[in-house]
């Protein structure tokens, strides 16, 4: 059965204020605020540079990777050295990315830009492992929430925010979203307390952290110290999978078989956004206690493969607000109950590598979802990535199921 903190110290839910959630709020808001504000603009950058279609998606690809090779790491540092430094890194890294790609006049030098971007991706779950050291396991639900709501607005707002601001140059959002990133790097050197003073754990000297670090370099050995949480890593990945076969085609489908134009495409993903920030920051609180994280897991597969199942085949445009109701919602719900699942099931000292692998497992879904959809797409038509999707999430439920029934659970 998986190791889980029943408790926490009186001292860490002492802290477990508003302030400090108000800070990793923010933190992940404005990181994910800067990223959204360049990724539209990169095909632009990149083919205005003399870049191919080609090299384009793998500079889009190359952020997950980075992420699905890093993220893990950074967490275990984190639990060796602290959450605080982690999280400082993660937007020291975000800054100098945006800076070299400003900057810079060559595909390698996008492509670089890129992979420090995603090898220095650890503010979320490394703000995730910081709620788990200071929130209760009662409350940890509506905490991980805060940070999926975090998560979402910032890459909702990010593109409206860049539009405005690529009317002056497509240079000029990436240099904001540079100084963004660095203010909020400042932010936090001087507000955000180290959340591993609130806990009662043993800190490890700096010969046990580089240790810990080499001890944790490889996958394998990672995903083997957590074999506990197998189940829960394949039910992120699916659900993730789905959702990321819809992101790469919905901007594909929608004008062809709705009738939308590019703003509309751009109002219905701003509107998804919404919904899920609303899910994950409101809705997950208030249902946690009452159904358990569990059953919303089995609950947000559930509506994300009703969702998915009718896009592209449906050309009702009621009937599209509807099912994006169904899949912003329940990729909120599940994304969210699922790590705090993780978080619940995993002892303190080890809360940050193992949040930060399911990182690493969004991250290679985000990898070949696009792909998958992509293929999908092109071979059999608009509706078809959605099916496919709609069954990824589908089987995500009856895993999900397995966990429900339980007495862990």
């Amino acid at each position: 059965m998986p190791t889980s903190q029943t408790s926490k110290p009186a001292a860490a839910a002492a802290r477990s204020d508003g302030a400090s959630r108000l800070i990793l709020f923010a933190t992940v808001f404005f990181d994910l605020l800067g990223f959204g504000i360049v990724i539209p603009f990169l095909p632009m950058y990149a083919e205005r540079l003399g870049i191919g279609a080609g090299a384009i998606g793998l500079l889009l690809s190359a952020y997950s990777m980075a992420q699905f090779i890093f993220a893990p790491l950074l967490g275990r540092l984190s639990d060796r050295i602290g959450r605080r430094p982690i999280i400082m890194l993660g937007l020291f890294g975000s800054s100098l990315s945006y800076v070299i790609y400003a900057f810079t006049n060559s595909f390698a030098g996008l492509l670089v830009s890129r992979a420090v971007h995603g090898a220095c991706a650890a503010t979320i779950s490394t703000a995730q492992a910081y709620v788990a050291d200071t929130t209760e396991e009662a409350k940890r639900a509506q905490a991980m929430g805060m940070i999926g709501a975090a998560f979402g607005l910032g890459f909702v707002l990010g593109p409206a925010v860049g539009g405005v601001l690529g009317t002056v140059s497509l240079r000029t959002p990436v240099l904001f979203a540079a100084a963004l990133t660095f203010a909020n790097l400042i932010f936090a050197a001087v507000r955000l307390p180290e959340s591993l003073a609130l806990r009662e754990t043993p800190r490890a000297s700096a010969g046990g952290a580089r240790e810990g670090f080499r001890s944790s370099f490889g996958l394998p050995r990672l995903l083997g110290r957590h074999r506990a949480l197998g189940l829960l890593f394949a039910i992120a990945f699916l659900i993730t999978l789905a959702i990321a076969e819809l992101e790469a085609t919905f901007a594909l489908t929608v004008p062809a078989v709705y009738g939308y134009a590019a703003a509309g495409v751009g109002g219905l993903l701003a509107f998804a956004g919404v919904v899920q920030a609303l899910a994950q920051g409101y809705l997950v609180g208030k249902l946690a206690p009452r159904i358990g994280e569990a059953a919303l897991v089995v609950a947000g597969a559930a509506a994300l493969a009703l969702g998915l199942a009718p896009l592209g085949s449906w050309p009702s445009h009621a009937a599209l607000y509807g099912m994006l109701v169904l899949i912003a919602s329940g990729y909120g719900f599940g994304t969210t109950a699922t790590a705090t699942l993780i978080s619940r099931r995993t002892a303190g000292e080890l809360q940050g590598e193992a949040l930060g692998l399911n990182q690493s497992v969004l991250s290679l879904a985000r990898v070949l979802g696009p792909i998958a959809g992509g293929m999908l797409y092109q071979a059999m038509g608009p509706a078809v990535p959605y099916l496919a999707g709609a069954a990824t999430a589908a089987l995500a439920m009856v895993l999900a199921l397995r966990i429900s029934h339980s007495r862990a659970a």
